[in-house]
């Protein structure tokens, strides 16, 4: 780890203040659970270490004109803890009580989590299944932009469209209602401390007479970011929601995965064949919550 100068803000105002000025080269710590790591491997050395974990403002869940609004240092021990978001979004409760042991998950923040943008980012995987979007700030103002198209940016070395003089304040995402279910599940190689091998996250809202009306299908750890099974999603969507229709979509998911992971022998028949087992725990999740039958 080579050497630098090291900051600790206690408020926004403070903290904008400092990444512009180090602009040129910085580095945020909220939790420090991915940062430091870059640190120690020297995968990142930046002339300033800038630790926000002081600005409590950024700490908070809120449910507001039917958004669901969690501030970016909001830890996922934090996330997991709230029966809110327990009730109501089980695939954001699901990913964050099974993210890491406790200790990652009362450090780690979903705002580092969507930041650093990992490929077995389960916090990423949840918050995509919903839609989420993100608030960025700098001392030039602040600016609202969907999450999949801040994980497509080329900001922060590639990673997302943070820039070297951003702060992500806010992620937030419309509140599921009586008629929307959601759910995560992840395959890892070990049940404790496990960083998922191929995650999956479902949103599916039905209409009075079981017609979907919405679905998200996304699985992560098959692709840089997660992976939108779109074909599958128009297949269900406008039709009678069953177990039936839902496994139909399983060979179009199989043969996606299939086409992207060609060039990786090794791993591609593991997750050709996974990705419908996680998938179909989901289905069987999603159709309890929504109190129809499973069937066979």
């Amino acid at each position: 780890m080579r050497e630098f100068d090291f900051y600790s803000p206690t408020s926004v105002p403070e903290a904008l203040e400092l990444l512009r000025k180090y602009k040129d080269s910085n580095a945020i710590v909220a939790g420090g659970t991915d940062i430091v790591i870059e640190l120690n491997e020297r995968k990142h050395t930046p002339k300033v270490v800038i630790d926000i974990k002081r600005l409590k403002e950024l700490e908070y869940i809120r449910f507001e004109d039917g958004l669901v609004k969690i501030g970016a240092l909001t830890s996922h021990a934090a996330i997991a803890a709230d029966p809110r978001i327990a009730e109501r979004t089980r695939v954001l409760h699901t990913a964050c009580a099974e993210v890491g042991s406790p200790q990652i998950r009362n450090l780690g923040t979903i705002g580092g989590n969507l930041s650093t943008a990992s490929v077995a980012g389960d916090g990423v995987a949840a918050m995509v299944t919903l839609d989420a979007s993100v608030v960025l700030r700098s001392k030039d103002g602040e600016r609202t932009m969907k999450l999949v198209d801040f994980l497509n940016g080329e900001g922060y070395d590639k990673r997302n469209a943070l820039q070297s003089d951003e702060l992500m304040t806010e992620v937030f995402f419309t509140e599921p209602d009586a008629h929307t279910a959601t759910a995560f599940y992840k395959l890892a190689k070990r049940k404790s401390l496990a960083i998922s091998v191929i995650g999956g996250g479902m949103r599916c809202s039905v209409d009075d007479a079981g017609v979907v009306t919405a679905i998200s299908l996304r699985g992560g750890c098959l692709g840089r970011y997660p992976l939108q099974f779109k074909a599958a999603e128009e297949h269900v969507l406008g039709k009678k929601l069953s177990l039936e229709l839902l496994r139909e979509t399983l060979p179009m998911m199989h043969d996606l995965v299939l086409d992207l992971n060609r060039n990786r022998p090794w791993s591609v028949f593991y997750k050709k064949e996974s990705v419908q087992g996680v998938f179909n725990k989901l289905f069987v999740d999603i159709l309890a919550q929504l109190n129809m039958e499973v069937g066979a």
